[in-house]
């Protein structure tokens, strides 16, 4: 589905509203005929937009399509709507690295503790990616460093240094990320990078180990 689609519900509605009842012209003899007293018009009612699809709101947080996402605040959609999975606008933008759409969403009130049904956090789908300002943007708003989720009790840390993204392992190390955190293996950050090929993402993470 397009923005298209948005925009011309948009201005069904404004079309909608903004009509008004149009009288017909008079001819010339009807200003010698008796007046018939007017009768209040009454306003027709206004039909609601149908709602937005939900998925039209994931794909668009996904995708990076910035203003249907703006259209759509603007509108009043819930910026903590979640689909099937429990994932919300905001963990799908994070996912992709959409630092924009994810400041728009924090902005209307997109909760940064939310969790999806792994337990997975917006900070965590972040961390997946290489983009240290978005993580350190969700860090500041209140996104939890040591946070873990249910599949496998991995952290964000443990996600950044699987993925060898050396920014955000620094960001979070910052931001007192524990670098010690073990998974329901016994396995640690500093292992997952080392075993995926990233020895010095590795290196970074032991020498913050007490």
């Amino acid at each position: 589905m397009k923005i298209s689609y948005f925009l011309l519900l948009l201005a069904f509605a404004f079309a909608f509203s903004s009509c008004s009842d149009s009288n017909p012209s008079t001819s010339e003899n009807s200003a010698s005929a008796p007046q018939a007293p007017k009768k209040a018009v009454e306003p027709a009612p206004t039909e609601a937009l149908p709602p937005i699809p939900i998925e039209f709101i994931m794909d668009s947080a996904l995708n990076g399509n910035v203003e249907a996402i703006r259209l759509a605040l603007e509108t009043g959609i819930d910026p903590n709507l979640a689909d099937e999975n429990g994932r919300t606008p905001l963990m799908l933008a994070a996912f992709n690295g959409h630092t924009e759409i994810a400041e728009r969403l924090l902005e209307a009130g997109a909760r940064i503790d939310l969790r999806d049904s792994t337990n997975r956090t917006a900070l965590m789908f972040a961390c997946t990616g290489p983009d240290a300002n978005l993580v350190s943007l969700l860090i500041r708003r209140g996104g939890n460093v040591n946070d873990i989720d249910s599949h496998e009790s991995w952290t964000p840390l443990m996600f950044a240094a699987a993925e060898g993204h050396r920014a955000v392992v620094q960001v979070l190390l910052d931001n007192n990320a524990n670098p010690a955190a073990a998974d329901v293996d016994g396995e640690t950050s500093a292992y997952f990078a080392r075993q995926r090929g990233f020895p010095e993402v590795a290196e970074l993470i032991e020498a913050r180990v007490k």
